[in-house]
């Protein structure tokens, strides 16, 4: 296979979202923990059925480890929330064109990490508590909370090679370290962005996109999480990408 796409649902947290239009040079993967899932155009993978790990401890372990079940080099990895309308190929072709290691969604709306952590805190009743143990463990490893880029996680495009393999390990360390109670948090982009900014910007030949690629593009459908309703366009602030702006592909 020239390339996988690699989604996941875990405790039946999303809907499955049927592949409308396959790539015969791509395989898709679904794992999940759900025995009884079956779908026409995914390759159900089970992993984790047991219940020693959270929902989201699940997802990221996937995440972040996605060449534990691709067979390919390249894996385009989606949220359960993203559907696939049309085939990948042209996303594929211009990540190869560009020699990229990492196809990274730009956010839209958020460019420093205190803002991304105030807008989870303010929308999301996420624990303000978290929040700063999260932000007080980056100001103690050097990170300037000025810095402007932030990455959003329900969408990349990931090249197998060790620096990769690296930021998916590094990151899968520290939300495993900032875990309140030992539990992993729903937040991840943040820790992403953590990584990517800190540790490997320098290293990483990025291909950015904006979130118009899933929602308000022909090839792929942003879901309301666990519904097969189209979630909403959002207004969007100029993208930046490690302190600079920069242009991206839609």
């Amino acid at each position: 296979m020239r390339y996988t796409v690699l989604t996941y649902n875990f405790g039946g947290y999303e809907q499955v979202h049927e592949v409308k239009e396959k790539d015969p040079e791509a395989e898709y993967i679904l794992v999940t923990d759900d025995v009884t899932a079956k779908s026409k155009t995914w390759q159900i993978v089970w992993a984790h059925t047991d219940d020693r790990l959270t929902p989201f401890e699940k997802c990221y372990d996937v995440r972040y480890h996605p060449f534990e079940y691709a067979q390919s080099d390249i894996v385009v990895r989606l949220d359960g929330s993203i559907g696939i309308n049309k085939s990948l190929k042209p996303i594929i072709d211009e990540f190869e064109r560009r020699d990229a290691d990492r196809c990274l969604m730009i956010h839209p709306a958020r460019n420093t990490m205190p803002d991304e952590y105030a807008a989870w805190v303010s929308m999301r009743n996420y624990p303000q508590e978290q929040a700063n143990r999260c932000m007080n463990l980056m100001r103690k490893m050097g990170y300037d909370m000025g810095n402007e880029g932030l990455f959003q996680a329900c969408f990349e495009v990931v090249r197998f090679n060790r620096t990769n393999q690296l930021i998916n390990d590094t990151t899968y360390d520290l939300l495993r370290l900032a875990a309140s109670d030992g539990t992993i948090g729903r937040i991840n982009q943040t820790w992403l962005t953590f990584t990517i900014n800190h540790l490997f910007s320098d290293q990483l030949r990025v291909m950015p996109v904006s979130q118009d690629i899933i929602t308000n593009s022909d090839l792929m459908t942003w879901y309301l999480h666990n519904s097969h309703r189209k979630n909403l366009e959002r207004p969007s602030i100029a993208p930046v990408m490690f302190g600079k702006p920069i242009e991206t592909r839609k």
